[in-house]
């Protein structure tokens, strides 16, 4: 899946073709347009008022205490963007906006949309870090921060999309029972896999703050007897190990925040906790093999994690080197049509 520029006009595809246009003014100036006015007026309730009905400008204004003046730009460009319909003048969701960010949509991200926040944010320092700065350590917030909650809420809802596909694609039989999640928060994955496999029970390994607001959420899907969280450093503290080891393992987006060394330490400390055959399941977003283009979201979320973590996504050949070196055996890459720019790689104890 890739954002790129799209003409709407004969005149703008001949420019297009012809390479007249200037391409990084809509990759620049337009994208940071396009993402501030969608975030913003998310922010303010847009999406939220409009979802009762259909609304002109001055009645929304009112209702969302902003100024008619800028609401008046800001619901043309929506319109624009295909998130709002218009009927002369008064607006309503279209079938996108109503699908993605109203609650109850069905493929919303309202809670992402709040966590994108801090990813702008974050991306503000984008230019400190490349010239040797600190890395922002997003892990490292005191554990009652509402941040906490906006990033396992927000990347709970994105995992909806593929946590099915992954607990599907892991291939473990049926009857296994016992599931370590490293780092796994929100416990998107850990209930999937639950559901796939009715005897399996959960344990996620995970720093406080997330494991807070992780119980939450388990609780509030009726999982909090299957799904138990373990707060524990991964970089020091031991793994929880049931007596016969766990028969799956699965560390879906993590790796990308430790450096090679301490992926297969911690890899080999997964391996020794499972049971003889267990199924160890990496998921990651998947940087591109060298001379490979890769996708928009796999390599921009490789930026992404330079920025907060210093470290960045992975090849596939090169995280398959980590579960090898980590003494897996069998070790085999998929890629998940619904999880775009991402690579599930297995290995067995």
């Amino acid at each position: 899946m890739r954002l790129s520029l799209r003409p709407d006009s004969v005149p703008e595809a001949v420019g297009l073709a012809t390479g007249l246009v200037p391409e990084p003014i809509f990759d620049s100036y337009v994208a940071l347009m396009q993402a501030r006015t969608l975030m913003v007026a998310w922010k303010v309730g847009v999406f939220d008022a409009l979802a009762d009905g259909p609304a002109g400008v001055g009645e929304l204004a009112r209702r969302l205490d902003v100024t008619a003046d800028g609401l008046g730009v800001v619901l043309p460009a929506l319109h624009a963007l295909g998130y709002l319909a218009a009927d002369g003048d008064r607006f309503r969701l279209s079938a996108k906006g109503r699908r993605t960010l109203t609650a109850g949509g069905r493929s919303a991200v309202t809670d992402w949309m709040a966590f994108t926040h801090d990813m702008w944010d974050a991306f503000d320092g984008l230019e400190a870090v490349l010239r040797g700065g600190p890395i922002q350590q997003i892990h490292a917030f005191d554990a009652e921060d509402p941040y906490w909650g906006r990033y396992m809420r927000g990347l709970l809802q994105i995992s909806r999309v593929s946590a099915a596909d992954v607990a599907r694609a892991i291939g473990a039989p049926r009857r296994a029972r016992t599931l370590l999640d490293v780092a796994g928060g929100h416990g998107g994955y850990s209930m999937a896999l639950c559901r796939r496999h009715r005897r399996l029970r959960a344990t996620i390994v995970e720093l406080e703050g997330a494991a807070r607001i992780g119980r939450t959420i388990v609780a509030e899907a009726g999982f909090a007897n299957r799904v138990e969280h373990v707060v524990a450093d991964l970089h020091a503290d031991d793994l929880p190990r049931p007596v016969a080891g766990y028969d799956i393992a699965l560390a879906a987006n993590i790796l990308h925040h430790l450096s090679r060394a301490e992926a297969v330490a911690l890899l080999r400390r997964v391996r020794t906790a499972m049971a003889p055959g267990g199924r160890v399941a990496v998921f990651e977003q998947e940087r591109p093999a060298d001379g490979e283009a890769g996708t928009q979201i796999g390599t921009l979320t490789g930026v992404l994690f330079h920025i907060t973590s210093g470290a960045r996504t992975c090849t596939a050949g090169e995280l398959t080197g980590m579960l090898v070196d980590a003494g897996l055996h069998e070790v085999r890459v998929k890629r998940l049509v619904r999880a775009p720019g991402q690579v599930l790689v297995l290995g067995r104890a």
